[in-house]
């Protein structure tokens, strides 16, 4: 087998591992950058401005080949993992994500980014459920500012609860019209609409440009207008001399030595199949939250019977992702058959209703937000639900074009032990690595703060005088929110969790984690790649610091 060594091995390049390596090769350490995918171009594997009537299937794909799949279509069939062909299983439904290819789910992610207060990392403390964080905001604020100046922000400093204000490099996207209607309504219910924060840039930033509004940033971006990794972090590092990056390397296992130490890392060559080692002082797992909790359960020898890192038996529970509504949609009688607009803008909304139900008495814990959407989009229609034939049908589309607003809720997950996932003992996935099987779903909070969602939404609809789409109440399974996090959660008793408030392996002091795995809590108030980022950072410097020092 052929074998280097470098200071720090760093396994999965999207937000978590993307940035761990951006801020080692800062501090000076040679590293290895691991990641399962090719090299991306995002000129020909991200169709950004091709229509709907150019591709075959009109974007949806081939009848039932994609149908239920979360962001996988005929624009990103490409780019993702589909699980109807490397499978998984899964009691209840579990939704599982996977994007090999560098920048990982950066690639395609939602772009929201809100930092979390002090409620958030203090849930026990401060709300009655739940269990602390070992740090707090205060401890994660300078490394908040640092991710942000790395990603580019659209925002305004709202002075919003528990929302603290970040570094924005230019002001917030303008709002659409339906999105000023839609914040004039839901004022009258005193229900918040404040500006999306959001990593698309309204003003040219750090040599990139900015926006110029295709509305397609879901489908990837190729002006780099949109941060991701692949865009913003890689093309900063490609020509460092301590710096490597390994595509189509599969890591598949964490290698130890006789102390139990981390001594490198086990990767299968998609391309050959063949396996490698790699050779590290340190090894940085962030390959997403699933992928590295499996490598570390695969990762088991005399030492760490149980799978390296996993003394306490934590590892892979208390998996979390949010709480996640169907959608409603209302057809709004004062916009149909407006006057027609650019309105693409940034891909999603320009506006958001942030968690606003603190102080109210409720029957479950913790809260949500809602996610907007609105305006002149790519389809036929926006109400889905039209049917008919010819000049009638034609005649209701242009009517209605323009005229919905829908809402979705994406709501905090309590840790529960019992939402895990475990190696399966009978199945492996195309390489011959042992597959992982989840069991995790709704639990009775999840339904109860469903109903209010609903309610809330319903109310907000009913105040624009919208005329509701016929819906069914239900909590999508677990993953579809794409936050997946909190199976090697981080603490201060060992015995009761698998890092340490520096993503550092209570058990294997040269092992770190940082991809969502660390979480402790998932809050209702927005996205999680910049908190990840922040902790990403935090850890690194921590990292090397102790290298450096000979302490680690």
């Amino acid at each position: 087998m052929a074998k280097e060594k470098y200071d720090v091995a760093v396994v999965g390049s999207g937000a978590g591992g993307a940035t761990a390596a951006y801020t080692l090769v800062n501090l000076g350490l040679n590293v290895i950058l691991l990641e399962a995918g090719r090299m991306l171009n995002p000129a020909k594997d991200f169709m950004t401005h091709t229509w709907p009537w150019e591709l075959p299937f009109r974007g949806q794909g081939k009848p039932g080949e994609y149908d239920g799949l979360w962001k996988i279509n005929e624009y990103t069939a490409q780019l993702y993992t589909n699980p109807r062909k490397d499978k998984y299983e899964s009691d209840p439904e579990f939704h599982w994500t996977r994007l090999r290819g560098v920048g990982g789910r950066t690639n395609t992610w939602g772009r929201s980014c809100f930092r979390h207060g002090e409620m958030d990392f203090k849930t026990k403390s401060t709300q009655g459920f739940g269990e602390d964080w070992p740090i707090g905001y205060g401890d994660l604020a300078p490394y908040y500012d640092k991710a942000e100046r790395l990603v580019g922000i659209s925002g305004a400093k709202d002075g919003y609860q528990n929302m603290p204000d970040g570094v924005y490099c230019g002001p917030p996207h303008k709002p659409r019209c339906t999105e000023l209607f839609l914040k004039d309504r839901a004022a009258r219910l005193r229900v918040p609409v404040v500006a999306e924060r959001t990593a698309v840039l309204s003003v040219p930033y750090d040599g990139r440009p900015a926006c110029h509004y295709c509305g397609a940033c879901g489908n990837g971006c190729d002006v780099r207008a949109r941060f991701s990794s692949l865009d913003v972090i890689i093309p900063k590092l490609r020509n460092r001399p301590n710096f490597k990056l390994q595509t189509h390397a599969i890591g598949y296992q964490v290698l130890t030595d006789k102390e139990g130490r981390a001594r490198g890392v086990s990767y299968i060559d998609a391309l050959t199949r063949k396996d490698y080692e790699i050779e590290a002082r340190a090894v940085v797992l962030a390959a997403s939250t699933v992928e590295s909790g499996r490598m570390m359960l695969n990762s088991k020898s005399s030492i760490h019977p149980k799978g390296i890192a996993n003394s306490s038996g934590m590892l892979g529970h208390f998996l979390m992702d949010s709480t996640k509504s169907g959608a409603m949609v209302g057809i709004v009688p004062d916009l149909k058959n407006r006057t027609r607009g650019d309105e693409d803008g940034a891909g999603g909304s320009h506006v958001t209703i942030p968690r606003f139900d603190y102080g109210r008495q409720k029957n479950y814990h913790g809260g949500y937000f809602l996610l907007v959407g609105s305006g002149f989009g790519r389809g036929i229609s926006s109400s889905g639900g039209l049917t008919g034939w010819g000049a009638d049908l034609k005649r209701k589309i242009r009517q209605e074009y323009g005229s919905t607003i829908s809402l979705r809720g994406y709501g905090e997950r309590l840790p529960d032990y019992n939402n895990y996932f475990e190696l399966d003992p009978e199945k492996k996935d195309a390489f011959g690595i042992p597959q992982v099987r989840f069991h995790a779903g709704e639990k009775e909070n999840d339904r109860k703060m469903m109903e209010d969602m609903y309610g809330w939404m319903e109310q907000i609809l009913r105040a624009c005088d919208a005329e509701i789409v016929p819906y069914k109440k239900y909590v999508e399974p677990m993953g579809d929110a794409t936050h997946e996090c909190g199976s090697a959660r981080m603490g201060t008793d060992p015995a009761k969790s698998v890092l340490n408030s520096y993503c550092q392996s209570h058990d294997v002091k040269n092992l770190f984690v940082t991809d969502g795995s660390c979480f402790v809590s998932l809050p209702g108030t927005h996205g999680i790649t910049t908190w990840i980022m922040a902790l990403a950072i935090r850890a690194s410097e921590y990292l090397a610091d102790g290298l450096q020092r000979g302490e680690i």
